[in-house]
């Protein structure tokens, strides 16, 4: 009988040995997972801080006597669109978190205490008290795989563009079509908040300036200060241009279709053109390749 409850109590030992190692790598995982998503947080305001400095000091330099209000209007648009983003980080942490939790319930001996919901502590009798939930996460562009992409000349040569569709169109110049050829190269590639890695992952204007940078043009790296080139009128819209939003940008490809990294949890595809993105300002349609 002594045996018996001796071997019991070892297992038992051993049972909360294996759960403590468990928990205190989930502890670590939830730690990495806040420490990311504060930085990530932390880059967020900084793109605002930096883009809505930008609109301002140029609306203070423009001799336009609208210019002030309507850099006023624009910044809105993109307070809305951050706030959107951070919306978004808080909600995929919050998940990753309860995933993180309820892993560790499921391994838990018999006599380990319940974990309780996300953002408190629960004591061994079940009682609890309040415990501040951090909700952070988001993606960066240089985690996951790398997937692996078609070459860039399967959609023509020179200024003629073939479109995944069948149709060929004409870009303006040569540095238009490398640029519309180089974004089609990407699609499938996941949405990444903040993501500029063209293997794993891209935003929306990741992927206007990596594709233009295939082109050997440089553009800002934020969608509002992507304004660059010539500014064209919506129905003279050519291939390479970009539609350019307060807080997203898009490229157009010809025959009615732009291509975009849209938003979380979609990846690059090609749509109808448009010039309406969730309420945001239209900033206008721009050549960078002129």
């Amino acid at each position: 009988m002594f045996g018996v409850k001796a071997k019991e109590h070892t297992q038992a030992l051993d049972d909360a040995s294996s759960w403590a190692a468990k928990t205190a790598q989930t502890i670590g995982d939830a730690t990495s997972l806040v420490k990311d998503a504060k930085q990530q947080v932390d880059a967020l305001l900084r793109e605002f801080d930096a883009d809505a400095q930008t609109l301002a000091n140029a609306a203070a330099s423009s001799t336009d006597p609208g210019a002030e209000m309507q850099a006023r209007a624009v910044i809105a648009g993109m307070s809305a669109k951050y706030a959107k983003e951070a919306a978004d980080i808080v909600n995929a942490a919050k998940g990753r978190l309860t995933e993180l939790m309820s892993g560790m319930d499921s391994t838990a001996p018999a006599s380990a205490p319940s974990s309780g919901p996300l953002g408190t502590r629960a004591s061994g009798t079940g009682g609890s008290s309040g415990g501040g939930g951090y909700s952070g996460g988001g993606n960066t562009g240089s985690t996951g795989p790398a997937m692996t992409f078609p070459p860039s000349d399967q959609y023509g040569s020179g200024t003629q563009i073939k479109l995944p569709g069948g149709q060929t169109v004409s870009a303006p110049n040569e540095r238009a079509a490398i640029a519309v050829r180089a974004a089609l190269s990407r699609l499938g590639l996941p949405y990444v908040w903040g993501g500029t890695d063209p293997n794993k992952g891209m935003d929306c204007s990741g992927l206007t300036q990596w594709a233009y940078g295939q082109a050997g043009v440089k553009v800002p790296r934020t969608a509002a200060t992507q304004t660059v080139g010539q500014k064209v009128d919506i129905n003279d819209i050519q291939p390479g241009d970009l539609v350019i939003w307060s807080g997203h940008v898009a490229m157009y490809i010809g025959n009615g279709q732009m291509v975009e990294e849209p938003h979380t949890g979609d990846v690059c595809h090609v749509v109808p053109l448009r010039t309406s993105n969730a309420g945001e300002p239209l900033l206008g349609v721009f050549r960078p390749s002129a």
